[in-house]
């Protein structure tokens, strides 16, 4: 790979065409349109285009044609990646979001070449270094694409290549629709054996949360403690806490009272839930499995220890995440600009449907069966992604 010249995006390919003056369309001709949220940044695909007349869009939008790339040039798309390559528009032009930086390989670059070299992390995080603009308002600015250096081997070997790429992303796919389909069990496991809390057509007890858990909110940040009374100690904050798992990856440390670590402290069976933020946040919740000795958590977050004589936290874990319970946080929570959050009062009012304890343990048996699953769905599509970037670094690093 050495021997493959060097050159730059921009000697490669036109960057932001412009329609020719001599253009033959028509106002009546229909063209594609593919707004930023059409592509798939997971997929780096283009899921719908709309259909416009080109009169409605020729002023105002990006023009791109088939086989060009489209590049997201705004944060945050740009650093989800945010891409794809135009394919089956509508007379073969289309027009889209202002955001895209669109590139036009010339024929002796694919247009998949190009693709897969703006898609690596490694591209999206130089970008990222490079932005140009305010704060919520930057983007990639066209002068750094332009003079981006990528090796450009013969078009026989870029064919070779991209056909052991495109196998390797197809691998990819198929892990993530795997893991997909196994996150799908439990909640349909749970609909199965309980029904459907909303109308709960098996007729369970029915109580509010603050009834049959205890509810405890965490320690403050930024106190001002004398350090002689203090530790410091790990502790769970709202990151650290997913839709059904904790993200253990970065824990940070706060200082709290000896004598308030007995309230504080988490206990195997204790139920996280997240108290808002972004709405996606609201209720989030994830069962503490004691997976350090001592760990405590902040007062973003509710510590929700079940009354084992009535719930486990599995059950308690589902009933919380599932629609019905999104729902419900969602319905009383306290709402401002782009922020949801519930007090512990709303909380406790949870209705919280109770099957018998039995039932809930032949459940989470069945449970931990599918999460075993789950776990090997996941190990195999993260092999598969370290796999796929791997050979992206093999073929783009000089």
């Amino acid at each position: 790979m050495s021997e493959w010249p060097i050159k730059s995006l921009g000697d490669i390919c036109e960057i932001n065409p412009r329609i020719p003056r001599n253009h033959s369309i028509y106002d009546d001709q229909e063209v594609s349109f593919v707004p930023m949220a059409a592509i798939d940044e997971i997929s780096g695909r283009i899921l719908t285009k709309q259909t416009r007349l080109f009169g409605e869009v020729k002023k105002g939008y990006t023009h791109f044609k088939d086989n060009d790339v489209l590049f997201a040039k705004i944060t945050p798309c740009m650093e989800n990646g945010k891409a794809a390559i135009a394919r089956d528009l509508v007379g073969g032009l289309g027009f889209g979001s202002t955001e895209f930086h669109i590139f036009r390989p010339y024929g002796d670059v694919l247009p998949e070449w190009v693709f897969y070299f703006i898609r690596r992390q490694a591209f999206r995080a130089e970008a990222k270094r490079n932005f140009t603009g305010t704060a919520g308002q930057q983007r990639v600015p066209t002068s750094f694409v332009e003079a981006a250096h990528i090796l450009v081997p013969p078009i026989g070997e870029q064919r070779r290549i991209v056909d052991l790429l495109s196998r390797a992303e197809g691998i990819v796919q198929l892990r993530r629709e795997a893991e997909k389909k196994a996150a799908e069990i439990i909640p349909s496991l749970f609909i199965d054996m309980f029904g459907d809390p909303a109308t709960n057509p098996k007729g369970w007890r029915i109580e509010n949360l603050d009834s049959v858990t205890q509810i405890i909110s965490g320690v403050t940040k930024g106190r001002q403690l004398n350090p002689c009374e203090t530790v410091e100690l790990p502790y769970m904050r709202v990151a650290n806490v997913k839709d059904g798992y904790l993200d253990l990856a970065d824990i940070k440390t706060i200082a709290v009272r000896n004598k308030e670590i007995e309230k504080y402290k988490l206990l195997p069976g204790d139920l996280l839930m997240t108290e808002g933020g972004d709405p996606d946040k609201l209720g989030r919740a994830a069962i503490w499995k004691g997976e350090l000795d001592l760990c405590l958590h902040q007062n973003h977050i509710f510590k929700v220890r079940p009354d084992s004589g009535h719930l486990l936290p599995e059950y308690l874990r589902e009933l919380v995440g599932s629609g019905y319970g999104k729902a419900y946080f969602l319905r009383v929570a306290k709402k401002t600009t782009g922020i949801a959050t519930i007090n512990r009062t709303q909380l406790g009012k949870f209705p919280v449907l109770i099957p018998p304890i039995e039932k809930q343990k032949e459940f989470v048996e069945k449970f931990d069966s599918v999460r075993s699953i789950q776990y090997q769905q996941v190990a195999a599509l993260q092999k598969a992604e370290a796999t796929f970037s791997a050979l992206l670094a093999k073929f783009f690093t000089s």
